[in-house]
């Protein structure tokens, strides 16, 4: 499961024996010491750059064993830093195992702060919030790997993808994308959800640069004044 979560509801079925129970989540939680049990993660691929994605509600088969363990989580889980790009966009999704899913939903919607959930500082995954009717979804092929081309606004974007395997399970996968003005130019590094994106040098950076060349040139005719006034 994914760190810096804040609330998590665990769901146990074995032998027709069905355990609920909700936890409070300060770390890595690992049930039965079983981490076998935690679906791998998918793969997202835009313009070269790679993200791992997050992992979501889910009901996994442990290794070896005949039940499977599953959890409930709040939102959608995706990583803190978004993947970059402009539309339209080709997006290339990989899914983890070798053997085609029987099932796979692909969907988009559009988040700002407000559909933040756990506002932790320095996370490594954020939960997001969401409503049905804000989706966006598309027809992706039950492959291993497929292409998705997408034209999206400007803005953050969660990618939310439903996958389950015959034999293994499903589970919710999400990723992070910001899709940028095409003319904007990356500025700075980005080190949160909010990306800040710049065309032209602002009218206050002009102003300032304007500012500093008419105190030089005051400074240079003081000097070239006291030097004439001494001869």
């Amino acid at each position: 499961m994914n760190k810096g979560l804040d609330m998590v509801s665990i769901k146990i079925r074995w032998n027709n024996i069905r355990i609920v129970a909700g936890m409070a989540m300060l770390s890595l939680f690992l049930l039965a010491g079983s981490a076998s049990a935690e679906p791998p993660p998918a793969i997202l691929k835009i313009d070269g750059n790679e993200q791992i994605s997050g992992i979501g509600t889910n009901c996994w088969k442990v290794e070896n064993e005949t039940f499977r363990l599953c959890a409930d989580y709040a939102g959608i889980i995706t990583p803190a830093e978004p993947l970059l790009t402009k539309s339209p966009f080709t997006a290339i999704l990989r899914l983890p195992l070798q053997v085609p899913p029987e099932e796979l939903e692909f969907s988009t919607f559009r988040v700002t702060d407000e559909n933040e959930l756990n506002k932790v500082k320095g996370a490594a995954y954020v939960a997001w919030n969401f409503e049905p009717k804000n989706w966006s979804s598309y027809n992706v092929p039950l492959e291993r790997e497929s292409d998705i081309n997408l034209s999206l606004e400007p803005g953050l974007y969660v990618l939310n993808v439903f996958v389950k395997w015959k034999e293994k399970g499903d589970v919710s996968y999400g990723f992070l994308v910001q899709v940028y003005e095409p003319e904007a130019k990356i500025t700075n590094k980005v080190s949160s959800p909010e990306v800040k994106i710049t065309d032209k040098v602002s009218s206050g950076e002009k102003t300032a640069g304007f500012d500093v060349f008419l105190a030089i040139t005051a400074f240079l005719l003081v000097i070239t004044l006291r030097r004439n006034r001494r001869k």
